[in-house]
């Protein structure tokens, strides 16, 4: 049992979260790339990777091995592309863009939409198909789509992608503090898409209080507080 008075231990999802996510520090951001590691997301990466090289190697292509691979693939693509994203930004941030590399509900969103049209495209037209098969190809990666409306009943995939981009928004994402004191804006405003996710808003206001007086301490202190549930009630 925990020591008295300090509160419920985390669950083993939640540790493995953590360690996952890596720490993110007011004066050593971490790679904003949280949620292409989070439990969920690499949970789709190994069953497209059983499914692929196990199970349609074994048993053949069928419908089964099929609908897998689009429900996997449409679960992990859009916070792939939005790690993706996030690290060429910070690339760019590093090179002194004025840029915020941290994942936002607008590239969530945005990258969430990319991949359902992309999908819709390469199941429908035959065109969008052997381009994408032909980027594969030169990635190392030989493969074959095949046209079948009927995987657009994959499509709500894309939810698990969303609630994934909608935890670590929660949390706070990788890098935003620093992000924020860096461009020199208020934290607020900054952090509307964390409050959107339903962050606590008595850690919302210590880290917006402690960002704005760049107190680097207290900002360590609120992202710790970000990644502890049991202080949420």
């Amino acid at each position: 049992m925990p020591a008295e008075g300090n509160g419920p231990r985390a669950s083993i999802f939640e540790r493995v979260r953590r360690a996952l996510r890596g720490v993110d520090r007011a004066t050593a951001p971490a790679l904003p790339v949280g949620e292409a590691l989070h439990p969920l997301a690499l949970a789709a990466v190994g069953l497209l990777v059983v499914n692929d090289w196990v199970m349609k190697p074994r048993w053949g292509p069928s419908l089964w091995t099929g609908k897998l691979s689009d429900l996997a693939g449409l679960a992990f693509a859009p916070v792939a592309l939005s790690a993706a994203i996030g690290l060429a930004l910070h690339a760019a941030a590093t090179l002194g863009a004025r840029v915020d590399p941290s994942l936002s509900r607008r590239r969530l969103v945005a990258c969430a939409l990319a991949t359902g049209v992309t999908f819709a495209a390469v199941k429908l037209d035959p065109r969008a198909a052997e381009l994408v098969c032909a980027l594969l190809s030169h990635l190392g990666r030989p493969a074959a789509i095949y046209l079948d409306r009927t995987d657009l009943l994959c499509l709500p995939a894309l939810a698990v992608a969303l609630a994934i981009g909608r935890d670590e928004l929660r949390r706070v994402p990788l890098g935003r503090p620093a992000a924020i004191h860096r461009l020199g804006r208020p934290a607020a405003p900054a952090l509307a898409d964390v409050r959107w996710a339903g962050a606590p808003a008595s850690h919302l206001a210590a880290l917006t209080a402690a960002i704005d007086a760049w107190d680097v301490d207290a900002v360590d202190r609120a992202l710790d507080r970000a990644l502890d549930p049991a202080r949420d009630a």
